[in-house]
């Protein structure tokens, strides 16, 4: 709900801007630059996250524990921003706040009262502590903007193709967040006054870029980023997606090069400028919903209905004038029109963007619109479900799938091993269920069962046995072998079951050198692996011998599926066996599953 609020924010104060266009506007100065330049950025932000996000879930190979494979700073940079957004939303309360107790601040004094004021108000006009919100607001958009480089860098190293729309989604966020920096690092600038004297023209070019900066980017940003979300673009799509990009970037800066009026003037955005951004909150807040249907609840259309009010009631001057003195003194009398400095080619660059900017943003509106995935679409109905449940699906269920390889010297009975497990999942123990025990390969292969009227946990359980087997407390410490993987790979045993049978294709066509030698082997012979197999089960022969263990039973159990469609049903009697005697002599005993009651 948070971007959503944040659109519905600004295109109610951009209507209230042009509604009174010919007497008030905004004032500009570098403070509230940089404090609404933080609630930008924070958008931006958000932006990359659903791109980074959306890469992970789209990559092959990611699947329901995709987090852990994102680069190490991700989580580190959501903290960040976080922590950025929350001084932010500190300062801007305690700035309101001082303003709301002391409105008499900027008034003349009328009575004695006014001069002899108390020790709270005398902290509340105090020059610090004005001073220490505004560097609280800078450290905010400072953070921020750092953020936004990180969350850049991450989404160029993370596995799989750059698509289109996250390269033009980069070139936006760093072409939005650049003069926002040089504002902002201006602000932290402690050097004398006098050496920075020949400064203004530098200041006044970044504030100029910032300002045409803020007016697109957060929106072209969402929408860039929620174009990815059908999962394909075609090339006519690419193109205006890179046009736009760069028209956006062109105008910032054209504006930094030729500010388009005299200092900090206040001065309504023109016609086209307005729509833009109007139509541009628009596309995004529908995008949003579009893409993520829990968003589209009946609080969001009683939001949407009180904004519609807000929007209508602002059309008159008595409900105006009353929003008008909560926005002092950010909402200002407006500065004469002599304060536009003329810019032809500034101006053409801009009217590109917008226009640019518009067709985007119908094209990605197109794109989501025409070709999303509904909720539930392919799903049947619960109880028709109830009667088709053959179990196969869980054979694609990592929860089915986890992985507990004792150390040697350590091997107990599976209830044992499964108290273990439970104890540091920390949920119950007959929840967790047998699948298959390999006695000489110390590996318990088992599926994590939820209740039927329970909640499932907010944590896949898979993720957390990952956890709780890399970094493994109380008794399970003393148990599991910590270099083992948790969670049985499923691509990876489809490629051992590959290899494994085309080298048995090609030894039965040649002749053994004894019979001795024919019999010896019983694991899968060698052949190459994919490359993955090498950095997750790792080169140990007995680590790799139990995990062909596993991923044989995998297939087998996949097999007995087609191979037995008289027992479909009958998952946890007949088919979960494990190996054939043939290639795993001591398994079969315990490989059926058992349930720990």
């Amino acid at each position: 709900m948070q971007p959503l609020a944040y659109f519905a924010v600004r295109s109610l104060l951009g209507w209230l801007q042009w509604v009174e266009k010919a007497e008030h506007a905004f004032i500009s100065n570098p403070l509230l630059l940089v404090a609404a330049g933080a609630a930008h950025c924070w958008a931006v932000v958000y932006a990359l996250f659903i791109a980074i996000h959306t890469r992970a879930m789209r990559f092959e190979g990611y699947h329901e524990g995709y987090t852990e494979h994102l680069p190490f700073w991700v989580s580190w940079t959501e903290n960040l921003a976080v922590a950025s957004m929350g001084i932010w939303w500190a300062a801007g309360f305690s700035t309101a706040a001082i303003r709301i107790i002391d409105d008499d601040a900027r008034g003349l004094p009328m009575d004695g009262g006014d001069v002899q004021v108390n020790k709270f108000i005398r902290i509340l006009r105090s020059e610090r502590l004005h001073d220490g919100l505004a560097l609280a607001h800078t450290l905010s958009c400072i953070g921020l903007f750092i953020s936004i480089i990180l969350l850049c860098v991450a989404m160029g190293l993370m596995k799989g193709s750059v698509t289109a729309c996250e390269l033009c989604l980069c070139f936006v966020a760093l072409g939005f967040a650049a003069p926002h920096a040089l504002v902002a690092a201006r602000r932290l600038d402690f050097s004398p006054p006098k050496k920075t004297e020949d400064a203004p023209v530098a200041s006044a070019a970044a504030e100029a870029a910032a300002q045409e900066a803020a007016s697109l980017g957060p929106q072209l940003c969402v929408i860039l980023a929620l174009a990815d979300s059908p999962g394909h673009a075609y090339l006519w799509q690419n193109f205006v997606y890179f046009v736009a990009a760069i028209a956006y970037v062109a105008a910032v800066a054209a504006c930094g090069r030729s500010p388009p009026k005299v200092g900090n003037a206040a001065l309504p955005p023109q016609t086209g400028e307005f729509v833009t951004c109007l139509v541009l909150d628009v596309v995004a807040s529908i995008a949003l919903v579009v893409c993520f249907p829990h968003l589209n609840t009946w609080h969001l259309w009683a939001l949407t209905a009180v904004l519609a009010g807000l929007f209508a009631a602002t059309w008159f001057e008595g409900w105006r004038d009353l929003m008008i003195d909560l926005l002092d003194p950010l909402f200002v009398v407006r500065s004469d029109t002599d304060k536009a400095l003329p810019g032809k080619q500034r101006e053409t660059l801009r009217r590109c963007s917008w226009a640019c900017c518009i067709v985007c943003g119908a094209v990605a509106m197109w794109d989501i619109m025409l070709h999303p995935v509904q909720e539930g679409l392919f799903e049947l109905p619960n109880d028709i479900m109830q009667g088709l449940d053959d179990g196969l699906a869980d054979l694609w269920d990592q929860n089915t799938m986890l992985l507990l390889r004792w150390k040697p010297g350590e091997g107990r009975d599976e209830t044992a091993l499964l108290w273990a497990a439970a104890e540091s999942l920390g949920t119950e123990a007959l929840s967790l269920k047998k699948q298959a025990l390999f006695e000489e390969h110390r590996l318990l292969l088992f599926k994590y069962e939820a209740p039927k009227d329970g909640q499932r946990p907010a944590t896949p359980i898979h993720t957390k046995w990952k956890t709780s087997a890399s970094s493994p407390q109380g008794d399970l410490a003393k148990i599991i072998d910590t270099s083992f993987p948790a969670v049985l790979n499923v691509t990876l045993c489809l490629h051992v079951h590959a290899h494994t049978e085309l080298a048995k294709v090609g030894q039965s066509g040649e002749k053994s050198s004894s019979p001795e030698e024919a019999g010896e082997s019983t694991t899968p012979p060698s052949h190459p692996l994919p490359e993955e197999f090498s950095e997750i089960v790792g080169a140990s022969t007995d680590a790799r011998e139990a995990y062909f263990a596993g991923c044989k039973w995998w297939t087998d159990t996949l097999d007995s599926f087609y191979g037995h469609p008289d027992n479909m049903t009958d998952l946890d009697e007949e088919h979960h066996s494990s190996a054939d005697a043939d290639d795993l002599p001591t398994a079969d005993a315990d490989a059926e599953g058992s349930d720990l009651a």
